[in-house]
């Protein structure tokens, strides 16, 4: 599986210092918000500069740049997620080839973008989450274990992996809120409501909000209370939460759609 990097070049193994940094933020794609509610992301690019954004995302772009489609963490993981996980087998690869532009980019639902700055450190983040990136930013296709997996409704058997130096722009269905954990803590989060966690933090899917019982007396419990699938952090490091629920959304707007005679 090929990870995406920087005009193909390997990402550094080294933490880099202080002029490292401010050269490679000077040739970097700005990210800026555009609207309050269900914004644009407008990302500004300087002549070389390349972002990956997920699948359908571009709403306008200057004709200097240049859309492409690629693979999504190499063609094998991307194979695998549209098979397994139902998630489109491409990205877009959007690069200013002729010259400076901007491209605005729109999530699949309604709700909040929040852009994360990542210096050297690594981000998470679940299906559906992803919407942009700098061209720094390493993504990996990440396969979870098989008891999470098959457990763990909206997360599939694969999460994203997000490592660099850069901007990495997550969106979500409704508003996104921040929670940070302080390593005292345990925090438990529906599954459909995880949008993106730092790695720092320890993660564990489960069928129940409760610590004891076996298996059939957790699953009969979430059965009982719909309380679902639900992912528990603990350590240190934030976790983004969204306020809507895509698959409890669907859950009720099927069941609404006029049925075929």
């Amino acid at each position: 599986m090929r990870a995406l990097t920087k005009r193909g070049k390997n990402a550094q193994s080294h933490p880099p210092n202080f002029a490292e940094k401010v050269d490679s933020l000077l040739f970097m794609a700005r990210f800026i918000l555009e609207g309050s509610t269900d914004p644009f992301l407008r990302v500004d690019l300087t002549q070389g500069d390349m972002i990956h954004a997920e699948s359908g995302a571009m709403a306008s772009m200057s004709s200097t740049l240049e859309l492409k489609g690629k693979a999504r963490g190499g063609m094998l993981s991307g194979l695998m997620r549209k098979a397994l996980a139902g998630e489109s087998f491409f990205m877009q690869e959007i690069s200013a080839e002729l010259g400076d532009g901007t491209v605005r980019l729109a999530p699949s639902v309604p709700g909040e973008v929040r852009v994360i700055d990542l210096t050297n450190d690594c981000w998470f983040v679940g299906d559906g989450g992803f919407l942009a990136c700098d061209d720094e930013i390493t993504l990996e296709t990440k396969r979870q274990k098989l008891s999470g997996a098959l457990l763990g409704g909206t997360g599939g058997l694969f999460i994203l992996k997000a490592t660099g130096t850069g901007s990495l722009a997550v969106s979500a269905f409704g508003a996104i809120t921040e929670v940070e954990l302080n390593g005292q803590d345990e925090l438990i989060v529906d599954n459909g409501h995880v949008v993106a966690w730092q790695d720092t933090l320890e993660y564990t899917p489960s069928i129940s909000t409760k610590k004891s019982g076996g298996i059939l007396s957790k699953l009969g419990g979430s059965l009982k209370s719909g309380e679902g699938v639900v992912m528990r952090f603990s350590g240190r490091g934030r976790v983004l939460v969204s306020s809507r629920s895509r698959p409890s959304f669907i859950s009720w707007l099927v069941p609404q759609l006029p049925s075929k005679k």
